[in-house]
């Protein structure tokens, strides 16, 4: 007769663990370990969930009772399986969860996926490793300098006005236009937002999708399309705003 302790199948185990820390309701707590022990693991874990969520989205906490954001965060926690291990990467991971597997619910507000989205981005662009080219610093926009929109520059286009959502403005249909914002990164770091027209998104679309040389070609490409000849000095203007603001860039 072997000596040797019963082999314990550590996967299983770790397997028993995970599951009841995820969601103690549905699975088994693991026998052989306390179940004080168990339940200090389990806060542990779940409140460092929660707290990140929390701190990347505020509003989106604010908007909800606290019964509705322990659900919300509980679901997250016991349904999601992130593809990473990292916890800045938990807010892009809540993006996923409510675009795949959030199953609505009553008091599950129609824009949730959009806020946490705007939300998120502002965390995302702050941390981004892109870095901005270096730029030549014009007095006026010239018709001859090259251009380009800033690599720390998103586009954002989104069915709800989320940039306005609070306790005290929640939509239930959304409006008949949609809300155009961008969201950059200047030279000193600091991330802002500014709602943008219809015209305006256009403009930054346009110099995002296509390949561009001269502001005489950006003219050229905008007033033979969507726009016409009527729109250049205001084109113009608003070009010259993007390019205070580090939007637009006057590259070599």
């Amino acid at each position: 007769m072997s000596n040797f302790p019963h082999k314990v199948d550590f996967k299983a185990k770790q397997a028993e663990f995970s599951a009841y820390i995820r969601n103690p309701t549905t699975n088994p707590r693991p026998t052989d370990v306390d179940p004080k022990r168990m339940q200090m693991y389990r806060e542990l874990f779940f409140n460092n969930v929660e707290g990140f969520l929390a701190s990347n989205f505020p509003v989106l906490k604010q908007i909800l009772n606290d019964s509705q954001w322990q659900q919300l965060a509980q679901d997250f926690f016991a349904n999601h399986h992130s593809s990473t291990p990292y916890f800045s990467e938990i807010p892009e991971e809540f993006i996923l969860y409510l675009q795949n597997e959030r199953v609505e619910i009553p008091g599950d507000y129609p824009f949730m996926l959009e806020l946490a989205h705007y939300e998120w981005v502002e965390m995302a662009l702050s941390i981004s490793q892109d870095s901005l080219p270096n730029i030549l610093v014009e007095q006026s926009i010239q018709l001859t300098q090259h251009i380009s929109l800033s690599p720390l520059c998103w586009l954002l286009a989104y069915q709800y006005p989320v940039h306005k959502i609070s306790p005290d403005y929640l939509p239930t249909e959304p409006p008949a236009q949609a809300s155009y914002l961008v969201v950059y990164r200047n030279a000193e770091d600091l991330v802002k937002f500014v709602e943008l027209s219809p015209m305006s998104f256009y403009l930054l679309q346009t110099l995002q999708d296509k390949e561009l040389g001269s502001v005489n070609d950006f003219l050229a490409t905008v007033l033979s399309g969507q726009l016409n000849d009527s729109h250049q000095d205001s084109a113009l203007e608003a070009l010259q705003q993007f390019m205070d603001k580090q939007i637009v860039l006057a590259v070599a």
